[in-house]
């Protein structure tokens, strides 16, 4: 086996032997490092709200064995329809050009909620007249208001195997968690997962962790609605106990 490095130097001829390393060195070496990932959002790709604009940062996205590396901001605007707005993310191929392929992406507002065959969730809303977007939440339950919120929950995330939750969420839970004064060791390791791993955890591994927390969560129903709810649940739960461990007092003046 030979890996090829091509010298970029004075005197030095480029030739095409050249060219075709640094083309399989670049974009055969991301394929094949996300080769066991589903399609959906690899990396980065933010969404923040900016003047009437939702703005997508840099990042990664994989749409049918291809990875698409965006290097650049885009910039979609927005207005209050008092609807669901999603926006998608749509994947095309032009090799109408004999000299190139080309991958393109598309960013685009849309109100039917139901995905194409190329298309792909970045994240969806409700936005109301007179109101404005947010993009920040308060807690993990805010992150799931209905109206003027940017939504992640149903966002498509890619995973090993199949698709998984939003980095945003899960870290969002493991701050309010690891905060509880009541923790087991169930708890500390899902913290620790989601930490060391920048909120890019596997599916199965919330799933776990949610079965051994809830006796009625199962494996069979883990849509990422339901996933949310229950980990909301048991922040909600921890923090019920700890209400009632919490004794009333009166001050009498």
């Amino acid at each position: 086996m030979e890996i090829r490095v091509p010298v970029f130097a004075g005197r030095r001829i480029l030739k095409k032997e050249s060219l075709w390393d640094i083309r399989d060195y670049t974009y055969a070496g991301w394929q094949l490092y996300y080769a066991d990932h589903t399609d959906g959002l690899l990396k980065g790709c933010e969404i923040h709200t900016e003047d009437g604009r939702l703005v997508i940062g840099k990042g990664m996205l994989k749409f049918h064995d291809f990875i698409y590396l965006l290097m650049e901001e885009e910039e979609v605007a927005y207005q209050p329809k008092n609807r669901w707005q999603v926006l998608k993310a749509e994947f095309l191929e032009d090799d109408t050009n004999l000299d190139y392929k080309a991958y393109r992406v598309r960013f685009f507002l849309d109100e039917e909620l139901e995905l194409g065959e190329n298309q792909m969730e970045m994240c969806r809303f409700y936005l109301r007249e007179g109101s404005t977007l947010r993009d920040s939440y308060k807690n993990f339950a805010d992150m799931s208001t209905e109206y003027d919120t940017i939504n992640l929950i149903y966002a498509t995330v890619a995973g090993v195997g199949e698709k998984t939750l939003h980095p945003a969420l899960l870290l969002q839970f493991v701050e309010e968690l690891w905060n509880m004064k009541e923790k087991d060791a169930a708890d500390v390791g899902i913290c620790s997962l989601i930490w060391n791993a920048q909120g890019r955890v596997e599916r199965k591994v919330i799933v776990a962790y949610l079965c051994g927390k809830l006796a009625d969560h199962t494996a069979e129903k883990n849509d990422n609605n339901r996933i949310y709810g229950d980990m909301e649940r048991i922040i909600g739960n921890k923090n019920s106990r700890m209400e009632r461990k919490t004794p009333k007092r009166i001050v009498v003046e």
